[in-house]
């Protein structure tokens, strides 16, 4: 039997939207519009008048909307500065909704008080951990795979191939 199979321009395989051209636009609008269902869920509990704590609005933030935030941020590291930065923005934004600060606070600022590392630098920790423990696998499939590592800094999350005693250069 003779199937014809119909090309498709994008795929979704294990939360990820794989498009034709790997633009990753429309995972960063996937990622956004689930962000935003599961902030209006739980708005009642980090929003201004919400009765928790301010540690426990961050503690909420952190175990709920972060990780929609950094799902398989380590393969996304080779997406357009654009499309990093609006995850930037999601949690910049989200941020100000737990501290409700006024508009003219700097998001450093904020992310300083709450003792949120940006973005980008969660990535680049959580990056770490998880090629540091393709290093030290057991199973030589998995071991291997740090063999397929960019080592020529064109994109900027080559951990796997960094050296634990030198300090990252920045991208």
């Amino acid at each position: 039997m003779e199937e014809d199979l119909t090309w498709e321009d994008e795929v979704k395989y294990l939360g990820l939207i794989l498009a034709s051209k790997l633009s990753f636009r429309q995972l960063a609008k996937y990622n956004s519009d689930k962000f935003w269902n599961k902030v209006h869920m739980i708005i009642p509990w980090i929003g201004r008048h919400s009765p928790l704590s301010l540690n426990n609005k961050v503690l909420l933030f952190k175990q709920i909307l972060r990780p929609i935030l950094t799902y398989s941020a380590h393969l996304r590291c080779i997406a357009a500065k654009t499309h990093r930065r609006k995850i930037q923005i999601l949690q910049n934004k989200i941020l100000r909704i737990i501290k409700y600060v006024p508009w003219f606070v700097r998001n450093d600022v904020i992310h300083k008080d709450l003792k949120i590392e940006m973005i980008e630098d969660h990535v680049e920790n959580i990056s770490r951990n998880f090629f540091s423990q393709l290093q030290d696998h057991k199973s030589p499939l998995i071991n291997g795979q740090v063999k397929y590592a960019h080592a020529n800094g064109k994109y900027p999350y080559p951990y796997s191939t960094t050296k634990w005693s030198l300090s990252l250069k920045p991208p």
